[in-house]
């Protein structure tokens, strides 16, 4: 087993280390082909877009498991459907993964999702994964899509967001979002590569869909302070990015994965995740 990542950003990272942990070769990708910090394994560049980096052959050498967790270019289109998808049904490979997003699912106004409801993306971001997921799932590969929500882990969470000022404290009665901790992705997507079932797809949530405003409330409590009068979010001033964010809620099954996958969340919780995040930082 060789297993290659493309685009080692911050979930890549700590997969990787997953991997090694077990004694599975690994080597990844960045857009420059420098190293990762901590990573002593082989790197190569990889990029599209201004700058296009098309991956060396040696990269492809003995691969027999692939994980793509780079997003689509502005142009929408996904630098392994251009630069590499002609090549990969040619090797040898076990399984292939994709790091896709749960926001291909739109607005179900807090319904619950699960892998089989329709896809009815709001947005042109979400419809680009639609589409790159298509074309993966309809290529000669052993595809395995991973449909993420919002993702939080050491040094990503709203302990760092609210150090950096940038967090506002919105309050929304009823809109929830579904979010995951890093290490719970990992063990997912690391579980798929030890036990491949090609063509599936699986969503990976945690227990409880929560508002925004909890999460505040929660860090503010960890941290021994006192959490800002909350905003109606009808008198928020808002830019499109940002009301973009608040267009969709809907509620994420993650049943799948458990009962297929057999996995039991590290964080079944945002409580037990900023609790660990919190700990590790005193």
């Amino acid at each position: 087993m060789k297993v290659l990542i493309l685009g080692c950003g911050y979930t890549g990272q700590r997969l990787a280390h997953w991997l090694l942990d077990r004694k599975i070769p690994v080597q990844i990708t960045t857009r420059t082909g420098a190293s990762q910090l901590g990573l002593e394994v082989p790197t190569y560049a990889f990029a599209y877009g201004d700058q296009t980096q098309p991956l060396v052959s040696e990269a492809l050498a003995g691969v027999t498991h692939i994980l793509s967790s780079i997003p689509p270019a502005k142009d929408g289109v996904d630098p392994v459907v251009a630069l590499l998808l002609h090549t990969l049904p040619s090797l040898d490979l076990r399984w292939f993964g994709y790091l896709s997003t749960t926001g291909v699912y739109g607005d179900t106004q807090g319904a619950w999702v699960d892998e089989t409801s329709e896809l009815k993306p709001s947005n042109v971001r979400s419809q680009h994964r639609v589409n790159i997921e298509a074309k993966f799932l309809a290529a000669n590969l052993p595809t395995h899509i991973f449909r993420l929500p919002g993702i939080y882990g050491p040094g990503r969470s709203i302990f760092e967001r609210l150090q950096s000022g940038k967090v506002r404290h919105i309050d929304k009665p009823g809109h929830v979002f579904s979010r995951i901790h890093v290490d719970d992705i990992v063990q997912t997507v690391g579980t798929s590569i030890l036990n491949p079932n090609p063509i599936n797809i699986y969503n990976v949530g945690d227990d409880e869909p929560s508002e925004p405003s909890t999460l505040i409330i929660e860090a503010h409590r960890l941290m021994g302070s006192t959490p800002p009068p909350a905003n109606s979010f009808d008198s928020a001033q808002m830019s499109p990015m940002a009301a973009s964010f608040w267009k969709d809620c809907r509620r994420v099954s993650n049943q799948k994965i458990k009962e297929k996958l057999g996995i039991k969340l590290l964080y079944p919780t945002y409580r037990e995740g900023l609790q660990t995040i919190w700990n590790a930082s005193q």
